[in-house]
This record gives structure tokens, sequence and C-alpha cells, in this order.
């Protein structure tokens, strides 16, 4: 009988330690998800910001020097690219992200915001539903961002808009 009662001990124990140990790793699992919502909610305001001032440089400090961007209508690979692309969008577009919804796995997010973005040439407007898929590198900063949209709804402002940029 001791004995029976010395090895339901240790099994109790084990499994107390068992569910210590894998409650620890889901509360760092959440914590890794809970920094990048963090840091995603502090990016989108960032764009917000800089693009209220004029100056992409406040969005694109959140990125690493070989991040890459893709979109249905264009890709562009390293901090240069990156930058020159968001100088031109500052240039042709008075925008606003409007964020409805973040959804965080690991170190991924996904942005279902509305783009709401009066041309500058022109005045034409778009309030235009969007997806953004962010990555976030060891670094702490993004190194991929990939948007997905209805092109039919925005390729004809966003063509023009490229076009009279060159």
């Amino acid at each position: 009988m001791r004995r029976f009662v010395a090895l339901a001990t240790i099994a109790v124990l084990g499994l107390g330690m068992l569910s210590v140990l894998s409650s620890r790793h889901a509360l760092a699992a959440g914590a890794v998800e809970m920094q990048v919502d963090r840091i995603v909610t502090q990016t989108i305001d960032a764009y917000n910001e800089a693009m209220e001032a004029g100056d992409p440089a406040g969005w694109l400090k959140y990125f690493t020097d070989n991040v890459r961007r893709h979109d249905p209508l264009g890709d562009q690979q390293g901090k240069t690219e990156f930058g020159d692309y968001y100088g031109w969008e500052f240039k042709s577009f008075q925008a606003r992200c409007i964020t409805k919804k973040i959804i965080i796995s690991g170190r991924s997010a996904a942005v279902v915001f509305v783009w709401d973005a009066r041309q500058r040439s022109s005045g034409a407007t778009l309030q235009m539903e969007m997806v953004g898929i962010y990555e976030l590198g060891p670094s702490g900063k993004f190194d991929s961002l990939s948007f997905y949209y209805d092109t039919a709804q925005a390729g004809k402002l966003l063509a023009e808009s490229r076009a009279a940029s060159k």
C-alpha cells in the first residue's frame, strides 16, 4: 500500500510539473503574440502620423534593411526600393489606414483595414478594404509586408498616380 501511495504521489507531482511547464509555454507564446500585436498597432499609427506629416520616415523605421513589400501591382525589395515606393505614395495621396481587425499567429499578423485615400493631383477619393500581412523578423522590425486588395477598384487610380509621378 505504501508503494502505491508513493507512486501515486510521484505521478500527481509529475503531472503537476508538466501542467506548469506547458502553461509557461502557452504564456510565452501568448507574450510573443502580444508583442507583435503592440508593434503592428504602433506601426499602423506611425503610418497615419507619417502620412499626415507628409514624411514616410516615421513609418519606415519599423522595417528591416532587407524588407520585402508585395502587392498585386508591384514588388519592392530592400529599404531603398521600399522607401522610394512610400515616397511616391506619400507624395501622391493623403491617406489613412482604419483598422478593422488584427489576427496574430506567432510573429505574423494579418490586418484587415480600410485605406481611405484622396489622390493629391485630381482630388479623387478611394476607400478600399485591404489585408496586410506583416512578418516580424528576429530584430523586432518587420522584414516582409504583403497587401491584398481588389485591383479593379484601385488599379486605375494607382496606375494614374504612378504614371504622373514618373
